[in-house]
């Protein structure tokens, strides 16, 4: 009898040979032997892969479901990640049959690779249909079948030769690199832009590859990261030439150092290759380098495409953008044109239909030359859109906000005027733009646009545009707190204005004489500036100088006078209509009410101005007005108001990026230090000091200063205390400000008293109480710490007659928190000099008026007052 054979054998585990049958017949069944698992990953020269934590964790979860393509600029380590993955040994955990890998470039040479992935997966030429790529592709992915492998092609630079490489079965993870986001999108799956590295982590990989340098030259270790825009390559290659510079010892360092901040010189820096992990598009033998890895994409693009590469290089770089629409009006492009450059993965696109260029692009294209009629172009269409901006019409006016996206490309725009003696183009642009660049607080920004400016108005004999450059030279340098420098530049503007009889610019000049010489402290001065501003004026224009003059007024303690101006500028204003004018007067008017301590008529103007800002959509003015509520909530001592108001005025001032907010942060931070709350203090006042800093405001920066001063003070750090408090009443003294000077001085005194010097703390009180002799609230409070310095002396009838003193001002300026303190220190004086009855009640005033107000110092008073009724 005859027995079947059987129709299926399956194998459990590997089996090479086998004979199946029975006595009749045998079949021999033969595996080939299996191949070892491929790891065709290129190699590389070490691990190191720094930062990118979040984009690797990215990428492994993606792998799991679908394809995932890697796109960014040449040199931002695409192929780096790439290779950590394959190197990684969780990743080939999970795919044990292997790593295969094909490195494209711009030839491609795509059957060639297929021809190896097929050599390392068992598939031989003879068992295929056709020797073409598509017939690879298709008998590989039949190959592969139920196996798992991660197959990699790197650096793609055509769709077809991508979509050829993908031939993984279900098992598989595929993944491509590339320059060119259409690749990416063809390839299909997940697409991840590879980005730059974040400063910090740039000057990581810097330090990684020349520790010794960077450690030693931090600051500009930092400054090459920032010239190359953290573009990974480009730190290698820098790293590396440091590392051999090293050699030489410090001389060689520093020559390294500044040959590396030149553009040509980072770009044609070079490393040798090793050919087992040469760049695709670069034969081993040859060194890589910016210059190489940016030739071979710009001598893809056609003529016309590279012209428009070029001409874009005339709006800044990244993190600059610029619009579709101005790139157009500005390059001559066609729309295709410019889709073409960045499809070539040499421009970024930005969302939103904005673009822009990296740094390093930026320098390899303005290498070959910017064409000058592009930047005359450039200066006349951003000119043209502030103009049309400035003048509130056309269809291509520039809002608010757009001028803030567009703010690099305007002041790009300028400097083309500027360098190609476009005179009129510049005067028309720097007048349209400086009221935007004073609204953002941009004064250094300005500066030296106003200069240009004021040569380009000398050059056509402008007389009329020169007096008004000047004038707004002053500004900019008072702001800035130059007052010396900005005087000077008034006075030059006043005389050139009289000259040519300019009666409106000889007004405007003497409003800000009046300021600026009010701000350093000479009020009289002040005054008759002011006061010739007001001669001939009629109506709404009477407004500014009869603000003047309550402002300066108010300064000298003539305070009936200043509430005379003040209401009479008010009362115009609103004849008028002009709510801008109401609100500053307004707020001017709640400053010096304050100033002559009547918190009550201050806070019903602040009130006032806040409710016509919000009506009126008049942006700063409310955030102003949040700040004088709270700051009179702050001093009264209602530190829940203040906190409120204040902590709004600032989420105000930073939504709509006004500067005038660090003053704003120092109160905060007052109301927060005063409350407990030091943690969160102290970080707004390093905030506010870096900020401050950044725009050169040395009056605000003494405020900041002398609270941070403070804030240490309190926070058991007294050298730096003393290190801020004496910065502070330096700045103070130097710019000559009486506001800024008296709080320095005030704060100075504290500290001294603290650490014991009485003396010393009484000579700084007496020098605040000199400058302040018209402003009642501030001399009840200088009367206070004075008080404190008799008290530690023990001097105790001259402290209780200061400390009534200061209650009683303190009172009458509606000084709440003030009043009580001092009333507790008349106590404390009282109960020394054998008057206990007298002081228990005046103790337990003090009490009940910090406890009404919720005062974080009602708990001190309430101590004293228990262990003086129950001594030990």
């Amino acid at each position: 009898m005859e027995r079947a054979q059987p129709e299926h054998v399956e194998f459990h585990g590997a089996v090479e040979f086998a004979l199946i049958g029975d006595h009749t017949s045998v079949t021999i069944h033969q595996e080939p032997p299996r191949l070892p698992a491929p790891f065709l990953a290129p190699s590389r020269s070490s691990g190191l892969l720094v930062g990118r934590k979040e984009l690797r964790d990215r990428i492994r979860g993606l792998l799991c479901e679908r394809a995932v393509a890697l796109c960014g600029l040449p040199g931002a380590g695409k192929t780096a990640l790439a290779l950590d993955l394959a190197y990684d040994q969780q990743i080939r955990a999970r795919f044990p049959d292997g790593i295969l890998w094909a490195g494209l470039g711009a030839q491609g040479n795509v059957q060639r690779h297929l021809a190896d992935w097929g050599e390392h997966v068992g598939l031989r030429s003879q068992d295929l249909h056709e020797q073409t790529a598509a017939g690879w592709s298709e008998a590989l992915h039949r190959k592969i079948g139920q196996r798992r492998f991660l197959l990699v092609v790197d650096d793609a630079w055509d769709p077809d030769d991508a979509l050829a490489l993908q031939v993984g079965g279900p098992n598989c993870a595929q993944l491509v690199t590339t320059r060119f986001p259409g690749v990416a999108l063809e390839f299909g799956g997940a697409v991840l832009h590879v980005d730059e590295l974040a400063p910090a982590e740039g000057l990581h990989l810097l330090e990684a590859l020349a520790e010794e340098t960077v450690r030693s030259n931090r600051e500009a270790a930092a400054q090459l990261v920032a010239l190359v825009g953290g573009l990974p390559l480009a730190l290698t290659l820098m790293g590396h030439h440091l590392r051999e510079a090293e050699l030489d010892g410090q001389h060689g360092v520093t020559e390294a150092l500044a040959r590396l901040r030149q553009a040509e010189q980072r770009l044609r820096l070079v490393r040798r290759q090793a050919p087992s992990a040469a760049h695709p598009s670069i034969p081993g033998g040859l060194p890589i380098s910016l210059l190489a890895v940016l030739d071979l994409g710009y001598a893809r693009l056609p003529a016309v495409a590279q012209q428009a590469l070029r001409d874009l290089a005339v709006f800044p770089p990244k993190p600059n953008s610029y619009g579709t629409a101005a790139a157009l009006a500005v390059t001559g492009a066609d729309p295709e044109t410019l889709r073409a450059v960045v499809r070539a993965g040499l421009i970024e696109s930005g969302g939103a239909d904005r673009q822009f260029m990296h740094q390093v692009v930026h320098d390899y294209v303005q290498a070959k030359g910017v064409p000058v009629a592009v930047e005359r172009r450039m200066a006349e269409v951003y000119v043209g859109m502030v103009v049309e901006g400035a003048e509130g019409a056309g269809e291509g006016a520039m809002s608010s906000e757009q001028f803030q996206q567009e703010l690099g490309n305007v002041l790009q725009a300028l400097d083309h005027a500027h360098r190609h003696d476009m005179h009129e183009t510049l005067l028309a642009g720097v007048d349209a733009a400086y009221p935007m660049l004073m609204h953002r607080g941009l004064y250094s920004v300005a500066e030296p646009h106003l200069k240009h400016a004021l040569r380009a108005a000398r050059a056509v004999g402008d007389a009329r545009a020169e007096a008004r450059t000047l004038l707004r030279l002053g500004n900019v340098t008072l702001e800035r707190g130059d007052l010396r420098e900005g005087s000077r530049y008034l006075d030059e503007g006043m005389q050139c204005a009289q000259q040519n009889d300019s009666v409106g610019e000889i007004v405007d000049l003497l409003l800000k004489m009046g300021w600026g010489t009010g701000m350093r402290g000479d009020l009289e001065r002040a005054r008759r500036h002011f006061a010739d501003a007001l001669i001939g004026a009629e109506g709404a224009e009477a407004v500014p100088a009869l603000q003047g003059l309550g402002w300066v007024m108010g300064l000298q303690g003539r305070h009936n006078e200043s509430g005379a101006h003040l209401h009479r500028g008010l009362e115009l204003a609103r004849e008028s209509g002009q709510s801008d004018q109401i609100a500053g007067l307004l707020q001017v008017s709640g400053w010096m009410r304050a100033l002559a301590g009547d918190y009550a008529a201050s806070a019903a103007h602040f009130e006032e101005c806040l409710e016509l800002s919000r009506t009126h959509h008049l942006d700063t003015d409310e955030v102003d007005a949040l700040h004088g509520l709270g700051w009179l909530a702050t001093e009264r001592g209602h530190y829940a108001r203040a906190r409120s108001l204040l902590t709004e005025a600032l989420r105000l001032a930073r939504e709509r990026d006004y500067h005038e907010r660090v003053p704003i942060m120092v109160n905060l931070a007052r109301v927060m230090d005063r409350t407990g709350d030091l943690n969160s203090g102290g970080h707004l006042l390093r905030e506010a000091e870096q900020l401050v800093r950044a725009h050169d405001r040395p009056e605000k920066l003494s405020d900041a200063l002398r609270e941070l001063g403070r804030h240490e003070l309190a926070t058991g750090a007294p050298e730096a205390s003393e290190l801020h408090l004496r910065e502070s009443l330096r700045i103070a003294e130097r710019i000559a400000m009486r506001g800024p000077l008296a709080g320095a001085l005030e704060a100075l005194a504290e500290f001294e008293l603290a650490r014991g010097r009485i003396p010393a703390a009484r000579e700084l009180l007496l020098r605040a109480m000199r400058l302040e002799r018209g402003n009642a609230a501030m001399l009840a409070r200088l009367r206070l710490s004075l008080a404190a310095t008799y008290e530690a002396e023990n001097d105790l009838a001259m402290a209780e007659d200061l400390f009534r003193a200061a209650a009683a001002g303190a009172g009458r300026t509606g000084q709440d928190e003030l009043t009580a303190l001092a009333l507790a220190g008349a106590a404390r004086a009282l109960a020394s000099t054998g008057d206990p009855q007298d002081a228990q009640a005046l103790g337990a005033e003090a009490l009940e008026r910090l406890r009404t107000l919720a005062s974080p110092r009602a708990n001190e008073v309430e101590r004293w007052l228990d262990g003086f009724r129950s001594p030990p």
